[in-house]
């Protein structure tokens, strides 16, 4: 019977053995891991803030090239132009009014 104690007591302690090893292996996993996971958030966030740099040009140069079809619609139907314009402020104008 004594014998069979000592191989459970083996067996435990062989258990806390694993155990702890198993551990060290998971925490050094997930320090790799939480490495990875800032190096993919940095690399993200700097990504982001290299787009958003860019943001001010393309607005930039989207803005000329609504103004500059505009005013080539404006210059090529002037009546057009002022009718719509007429319209829509008299649309604005009936909207104020009302309130």
């Amino acid at each position: 019977m004594n014998a069979k104690v000592e191989d459970i007591a083996d067996d435990v302690k062989n258990l806390q053995k694993d155990t702890k090893a198993l551990a060290r292996e998971a925490q050094a996993e997930a320090v790799e891991k939480a490495g990875e996971l800032s190096k993919k958030c940095a690399d993200f966030f700097n990504s982001a803030l290299a787009a958003a740099k860019e943001v001010p040009s393309v607005a930039a140069a989207r803005t000329k090239e609504v103004a500059a079809t505009t005013d080539d619609y404006v210059h090529e139907n002037p009546w057009r132009a002022v009718a719509i314009s007429a319209g829509v402020g008299l649309l604005f104008g009936f909207l104020i009014s009302r309130k």
